[in-house]
């Protein structure tokens, strides 16, 4: 990842990230390498793929216990990883570099394509290597002989710099600076159409789609758009709060790495997303990739960690042993318009949370009945509350515990 984009997911997600809490909501570290650099990232069987200013391979056939099975120093920072075949593509400072992996005990360099563009971006279909460049082009590679790469075409054309590709059957999804997402048709590989712009008005750093739905992240929140006609495309969704600098989508969650948080955020309902999981990372998250439900989360200059997300505590976990009474501070917070807020219960119990503005008047009942021993987690959704200042308040028996949150729209 590039030093710009570094700066730039620092100073948009600082102010936000303050109020955070850095502890963690259904996720939990399983193993982690910290004694390498990391940017990129590719998964593919049962190995990792790192990059950074040398390209690891990482053995995962124990999740709990990985193991680096080579490393080979390379001049250049690599900053994104795509694996197609025993051919791994790598995003490099200056061009383009393809290593054979047929062997993962002896990764060899087969060629490297040099370009005068700084490569942040790589993703392949069917023989075709697409760049993402920060100098306002993306140019397109026929790697159909891996030896000899060949620069097959360009899009120069009302692109600004690319930090995040994305490629469905046949159209490219490339996530820009300053306006967004714009979506080709690559049915002619070598000559894109533009088809649509999905405008979020800021700097889109990633893009993943499922169904007719794209989500777009910037790196501080996160949007959904219906594509289900590019001709006709509109905005679904927003979540402040819950953007980074990679994301992936596995199932119904997106999950998003950012400035020393990795989210996971609920997209079953696109127009209605939250965040349902957090955990805290060393440093700033480059890479992410996940597999049944296991993110593997690359980051700068602290190594790769595997976080398992454990969604079925999402709703509510009535076996875990708890032996007290809580009330966990709202996540995010600030937030705007949903966040989460988490509570125990030691025995069964009949539970009141309610929510007040500044004046004390009760403004939402989120839980008001009998709920047996567990660890429970509510959505509140603050759509057509004012931005302001509330209290939340658990009451359980004689047990009673009252919190702040802040919603800024």
């Amino acid at each position: 990842m590039s030093s710009i984009k570094s700066l730039l997911l620092v100073l948009s997600v600082l102010l936000v990230n303050a109020a955070f809490a850095q502890d963690s909501l259904n996720c939990k570290l399983l193993s982690k390498i910290s004694n390498i650099n990391a940017y990129g990232l590719a998964v593919k069987d049962n190995y990792a793929f790192v990059s950074s200013e040398s390209f690891s391979i990482i053995g995962m056939q124990d999740i709990y216990d990985p193991q680096i099975t080579s490393t080979d120093s390379l001049a250049p920072l690599i900053n994104s990883v795509y694996i197609d075949g025993n051919y791994a593509y790598l995003a490099a400072e200056d061009g383009l570099i393809i290593i054979d992996i047929s062997s993962h005990l002896k990764p060899v360099v087969t060629s490297y394509f040099k370009t005068t563009r700084y490569v942040e971006a790589v993703t392949v279909k069917n023989s075709y290597t697409y760049l993402g460049t920060l100098n306002h082009a993306l140019p397109i590679i026929d790697v159909s002989n891996p030896q000899s790469p060949v620069l097959a075409g360009s899009i120069e054309q009302n692109i600004d710099d690319v930090w995040g590709l994305e490629i469905q059957d046949s159209l490219l999804f490339a996530a820009s600076e300053d306006s967004g997402v714009k979506v080709f048709s690559i049915a002619s590989p070598t000559s894109p159409v533009e088809l649509a712009e999905l405008s979020i008005n800021a700097s889109a750093v990633g893009v993943k789609v499922k169904g007719n739905t794209a989500f777009i992240a910037h790196p501080s929140n996160l949007y959904s758009f219906n594509i289900s006609d590019l001709s006709n495309s509109w905005q679904t969704g927003f979540l402040s709060g819950a953007g980074g600098n990679s994301i992936y989508i596995e199932g119904n969650y997106a999950y998003l790495n950012n400035y020393k948080q990795l989210r996971v955020v609920d997209i079953s309902n696109p127009e209605q997303m939250y965040i349902a999981g957090y955990y805290p990372l060393p440093s700033t998250g480059t890479g992410i990739y996940v597999k049944d439900q296991t993110a593997y989360v690359t980051c700068q200059g602290s190594g790769l960690y595997l976080i398992k997300f454990d969604n079925s505590t999402a709703v509510e976990d009535n076996n875990a042993t708890v032996k007290d009474y809580s009330l966990q501070q709202n996540y995010p917070n600030p937030f705007n318009p949903t966040t989460t807020i988490s509570y125990t219960v030691p025995a069964p119990s009949f539970i009141s949370l309610k929510v007040y503005d500044i004046l004390g008047k009760e403004v939402a009942v989120l839980v008001n009945e009998g709920k047996t021993a567990g660890t429970y987690n509510v959505k509140f959704d603050a759509k057509n509350m004012a931005s302001g200042i509330y209290f939340y308040r658990l009451q359980a028996g004689s047990f009673l515990i009252t919190k702040k949150l802040t919603l800024i729209k």
